[in-house]
């Protein structure tokens, strides 16, 4: 439970991943918010090494599900036991119909030779993600295993795809479980009590 007034915390606490999505349109302005608000994050050197691609089109949702699902399928059979029951407890399969029936995806992507590129491009798509929360609307960070995902959106060579984040409504899904501060968090040490719960 939050305890101080803040805002950012509430979005934090408020966000939820979803991967089944309403047919309700989704306002391109709220896009534009969401979009702008992964442009403002801080990056590394300040060399900010995303670019951004919003897709509605169906066709090429449609697509961008092929490759991921095709990329997918090869993912789950090199899967080790463990990660693999871990998908079958949480009924997630190389299916991923989220990428057309969110109305908006926004593909992430960034040049990895830019100091810091990987953190730096995490920083802005979880701004975006925040952003998507305070708009009313549910996403969820997708990493696609390997899909090659530039070409299909003509993406120069030497971009990598970080994630795709479908946007969108959606039935509040449940929140995952969360560990407590008391297991995360420590004062000066490892294991030493920060503060109590």
């Amino acid at each position: 439970m939050i305890m101080e007034d803040s805002q950012v915390l509430r979005a934090i606490q408020g966000r939820r991943s979803a991967r089944e999505f309403l047919d309700t349109p989704v306002e391109m302005a709220a896009v534009r918010r969401i979009v702008e608000a992964g442009r403002l994050a801080a990056s590394g050197a300040n060399r900010q090494p995303w670019h951004f691609v919003v897709v509605d089109d169906t066709t090429i949702k449609h697509n961008l599900r092929l490759i991921c699902e095709q990329a997918e399928r090869e993912y789950y059979e090199r899967a080790d036991e463990e990660l693999k029951e871990w998908f079958v407890d949480h009924s997630i399969g190389p299916s991923k119909p989220f990428l057309e029936t969110a109305p908006v995806l926004i593909a992430a992507f960034f040049d990895p030779h830019a100091p810091y590129a990987i953190p730096s491009v995490w920083i802005a798509i979880a701004n975006m993600l925040l952003q998507a929360t305070e708009e009313g609307l549910y996403s969820l960070p997708y990493t696609p295993s390997r899909a090659r995902l530039g070409p299909a959106l003509g993406v120069p060579e030497g971009y990598s795809v970080a994630a795709l984040l479908p946007i969108g409504h959606a039935t509040r899904p449940a929140r995952q479980p969360r560990l407590p501060l008391s297991q995360v968090t420590s004062l000066n040490r490892y294991g030493v009590p920060f503060l109590p719960d």
